[in-house]
């Protein structure tokens, strides 16, 4: 398409600059008294002696003489597509209505390195007892062939998971998970009792090898109802921030020695991610390091509920927000809407822009350092 209006204007300049008596040739070469052009076919246009409607008639025979050739030049086609994820952003070649499918994934030492998170449309980190977190990462339209590892599931995840009208895999779950999942009426496959759709790997130790992915799962997926999603998040078409606050590494304490790290690299303009410092990238079983387009820290109200030491987290009233993208910070703060979607907004009360791509949700207690 590009290369038909580039030949169009042309052909428009050309019979202009030769019904005008602009020459492209030089008439000192040209015997006296003489002022003719050759067109492209090699006729001749006496430019001196022509009306308006004789030159107006020549420029379309020029523009048809250049259209016969328009067909036989390659044409050097842009990508079709037909609009973009609710999730991501993302250009999509075609509309996707498949159930989205969210999934419990732990992050203890013996979990890493998992499978899948660099495949997930949003990951939510979460604080757990016991100082480790866990992930809640959703995945559309497709699931990979493996995520995991696949633990159990709290109130805080069914929550999340519900509010994205997903299916939920997890393998058992809380006293009030269990609560949760039934008030809920969440759509949701628990290993315990539905083991079909779940496999453990021999190369570690339960609990920290069950898995679940597209094969397994195909069968039951291809019966679920269509679904048509609404963009989650606003996303961003120009980025205009005035007095930017750079943010190029971060650092989120989530408990005692274990902290989430992300450095920014402008080239790519990602956030790479870390475990623990700077030295230890956060890396899948495919050995690739997980990144990030945008980070956003949701602060919220935690309690320590039971002797067990599980927290219960008030994901209902609002709270701060940072958003990290492009390597600079925007503070805001994050609300829940009528449709039970966490929104966040900047100070301004707008709602917050993030770049198309994959993004990181870390919640965290009220009160958490983040260094950046």
């Amino acid at each position: 398409m590009k290369f038909k209006i580039a030949v169009l204007l042309l052909v428009v300049i050309l019979s202009i600059a030769v019904l005008s008596g602009c020459s492209f040739t030089d008439r000192s070469e040209q015997p006296a008294g003489e002022t003719v052009e050759k067109n492209r076919a090699g006729g001749e246009i006496a430019d001196s002696q022509m009306s308006e409607e004789e030159r107006e008639e020549k420029k379309e025979e020029i523009k048809e003489q250049y259209a016969d050739d328009e067909i036989q030049q390659p044409i050097e086609e842009g990508e079709n597509f037909a609009g973009q994820s609710p999730f991501t952003g993302e250009m999509l070649k075609e509309i996707k209505y498949k159930h989205a499918i969210s999934v419990s994934i732990e992050n203890s030492p013996a979990a890493r390195p998992q499978s899948g998170l660099e495949s997930a449309e949003i990951v939510y980190e979460f604080m757990l007892e016991g100082g480790i977190t866990r992930f809640l990462a959703i995945f559309w339209p497709e699931i990979p062939e493996k995520v995991g590892p696949i633990r159990s599931a709290r109130p805080f995840l069914i929550d999340v998971a519900n509010s994205y009208d997903s299916l939920f895999l997890h393998a058992d779950a809380s006293p009030d998970g269990f609560k949760q999942l039934s008030d809920s009426g969440i759509l949701h496959l628990d290993q315990i009792y539905q083991n079909q759709y779940f496999w453990r790997s021999s190369k570690r130790l339960a609990p920290h090898n069950l898995y679940s992915g597209k094969i397994p799962l195909q069968d039951f997926t291809d019966k679920l109802d269509r679904i048509e999603y609404p963009n989650r998040f606003k996303f961003l078409t120009a980025s205009i921030v005035s007095n930017p606050q750079t943010a190029e590494e971060i650092t989120i304490d989530y408990w005692g020695d274990y902290s989430v790290n992300y450095r920014y690299d402008e080239e790519a303009n990602i956030y790479y991610r870390f475990l623990y410092d700077f030295k230890t990238p956060h890396r899948v079983e495919n050995g690739r390091q997980l990144s990030a387009k945008n980070i956003i820290v949701q602060f919220t109200d935690t309690e320590v509920k039971d002797d067990e030491g599980r927290l219960e987290m008030d994901l209902n009233k609002g709270g701060k927000a940072l958003l990290f993208r492009d390597g600079i910070v925007v503070s805001g703060n994050w609300q829940k809407n009528d449709d039970s979607w966490i929104i966040y907004y900047d100070k301004n009360g707008s709602e917050l822009e993030i770049n198309p791509g994959q993004t990181w949700i870390q919640v965290v207690p009220d009160g958490t350092e983040i260094k950046y």
